[in-house]
């Protein structure tokens, strides 16, 4: 039953913060007067997608579309109309690549750890099954890293676009690191659930204290509870791997977490200025 309820609650928090962090996203649209999200203009159809967890699916199909029309936009040397549904589309990718790093590393992330917990705990012989699937969800995280650090780079200009083989590279690096803490955390917790429970609380209070401070996103800050909320989403996703909240030059941000915040930019979302 403890198990039992440790996955329900790995699914269903994630689910809530991954609707919240959708719903925010239509509002900003909504406010901006966004062309994006061309299927999603009426009410119900857009509760129907939240419900279903199909945000980042649908988010997916609009930058195809646009895409296709940003093609089809240059074929008729409109070039206006290729750059709007050109930026239509990596924004859209950009969210959705956002969205997945939530339900990666908030959902998909502590299963892991709770299921690498148990193998270790049952000594089961026969485990091909089970550490294949471990395996194969930790090569998704690295990816769903690498698409994102991807869907960033396309769309800040002030950067060069991310090649196929710095991916594949960005892919195995973030693998590694995923995989070395899940295994860390699933040896900790076999050994001591509890004091790991209590670690790794506190360790998303620390840094979600310190992203208020020093790094508070503005995607949430309309309201307190709202910047609260995301910083101490991002404080889960801090257990496994670390991503910028604000944009910069990330090289130094890496070595040194107090850099002056008049050198990043105000936006989370897209590579855009929000504020």
């Amino acid at each position: 039953m403890a198990e039992f309820g440790w996955t329900l609650a790995f699914i269903l928090v994630p689910a809530f913060v991954n609707t919240a962090v959708s719903i925010r996203m239509y509002s900003q649209d909504k406010q901006q007067d966004s062309l994006s999200n061309e299927f999603t203009k009426r009410k119900w159809l857009r509760i129907f997608i939240l419900v279903l967890q199909m945000a980042p699916i649908l988010r997916f199909a609009d930058a195809l579309i646009y895409a296709v029309k940003s093609r089809r936009a240059e074929r008729k040397k409109d070039l206006a109309a290729q750059q709007m549904y050109y930026k239509l589309m990596l924004k859209e990718d950009s969210d959705a690549a956002l969205l997945r790093i939530f339900e990666c590393f908030l959902e998909a992330a502590p299963q892991q750890v709770l299921q690498t917990s148990l193998l270790l705990r049952v000594n089961q012989e026969f485990a091909v099954h089970q550490v294949l699937s471990i395996a194969s969800s930790i090569i998704g995280m690295g990816w769903c890293l690498a698409a994102y650090q991807r869907a960033v780079r396309f769309a800040q200009q002030d950067k060069d676009n991310m090649s196929w083989v710095g991916t594949a590279l960005q892919t195995m690096f973030h693998f590694l690191v995923t995989l070395s803490r899940i295994i860390s955390i699933s040896i900790i917790a076999f050994l001591f659930p509890h004091w790991t429970i209590l670690a790794c609380g506190i360790h998303i209070l620390i840094t979600a204290t310190l992203l208020q401070i020093f790094d508070r996103s503005p995607f949430c800050s309309h309201t307190c509870l709202g910047s609260i909320s995301f910083s101490i989403a991002l404080g889960g996703v801090y257990l496994f791997t670390y991503i910028i909240p604000v944009e910069g030059k990330t090289r130094y941000r890496f070595f040194h977490p107090k850099v002056s915040k008049k050198e990043f930019a105000v936006s989370f979302r897209s590579g855009n200025e929000m504020s």
